[in-house]
């Protein structure tokens, strides 16, 4: 399947003044000399391609066309000058239609028939230097008998959303594969590696969420209602959040990923959104359903402290 569109230019009364009959005819004019000729080249009748162009004059108030005298033709008719600048702007309007059409359609489709899913990188690099042990340890660390890592990925749903776990440490490889979850290797140390290798191995997608995999506590309901925000507005910048504060994960639509695959810091899409402002503009929150979906671990006391909201959770997940 594929989207299509058709763009119209309308008057106030609701009527078509200009759009892809008149643009074509007008670019043929500019190309023969001759909107009779013009007309003959699309199989259309000369009084319906000078109603057109007609019609399309009374609505912008300038002529489109004007004749030419004499040459072997014995005259034609050729563009005015704000001809061309319409036929430049429609086609610019056209084009960006489309593109916004395709993005539209990849993400409120993403994972029906064939449309792939949105994509999702685990963040699994850092060495966890505050928690001690092995570079990574704290990412296979049980937590109420399940590794932190795993109680992460269980919160993100395999119909909704393509994983993959980036990491440097071979504990993590080894639990994803166990898991059977996809892991690649980041280049290097720093986030923007771990970004970069991640939607690399994603490819294009309609967005791309990206969740710490040190956050054992998120919950799959949360996820599940930061796909649908995205999808309801699909150039939203989706942030989960705790009584308004904006925390992780974050979901991505499309049009910033090439600029996110590009950074080269440590500090992750924090950078983007300082340095455009627009950005924040664009940013919706999902509030979580408690402030211990928003926890990570960095320490051993952190551990501890999720440890412990899950005994008043009653839960063993």
């Amino acid at each position: 399947m594929r989207p299509d569109l058709r763009a119209y230019l309308l008057s106030d009364d609701g009527h078509r003044v200009f759009g892809p009959g008149p643009v074509d005819l007008l670019e043929r004019v500019g190309e023969l000399g001759s909107l009779r000729a013009a007309a003959i080249d699309m199989g259309m009748a000369y009084t319906k391609a000078t109603r057109l162009v007609h019609d399309a004059e009374r609505a912008f108030g300038f002529a489109l066309t004007e004749r030419t005298v004499g040459g072997s033709g014995g005259g034609g008719s050729q563009l005015t000058a704000e001809a061309r600048e319409l036929i430049e702007r429609y086609r610019a309007f056209e084009r960006t239609s489309r593109w916004a059409l395709s993005a539209s359609y990849e993400t409120c489709f993403s994972g029906f028939a064939d449309v792939a899913r949105l994509g999702c990188v685990v963040m699994a690099s850092g060495e966890g230097a505050r928690f001690g042990g092995a570079p990574g340890e704290k990412l296979v660390a049980p937590l109420a008998g399940t590794p932190v890592l795993e109680r992460t990925l269980a919160a993100l749903p395999a119909d909704l959303l393509d994983v993959v776990v980036v990491t440097r440490w071979d504990a993590v490889e080894a639990l994803c594969a166990r898991l059977g979850v996809r892991c690649v290797r980041a280049a290097g140390p720093l986030k923007s590696d771990t970004m970069r290798a991640g939607l690399e191995a994603l490819g294009h997608r309609a967005g791309c969420l990206f969740v710490t995999g040190d956050q054992p506590l998120l919950g799959e309901k949360s996820v599940r209602a930061m796909v649908a925000a995205l999808t309801h507005e699909p150039t939203a910048i989706v942030r989960l959040s705790w009584r308004g504060r904006p925390a992780n994960p974050v979901l991505w639509p499309n049009d910033t990923l090439g600029a996110l695959a590009r950074l080269d810091n440590d500090t992750g899409g924090r950078v983007l959104l300082d340095a455009h402002a627009g950005l924040e503009g664009r940013v919706r929150l999902v509030e979580a359903a408690d402030e211990w979906e928003l926890a990570d671990v960095d320490t051993p006391a952190d551990l501890a402290r999720l440890e412990g909201a899950l005994a008043e959770r009653g839960e063993s997940r």
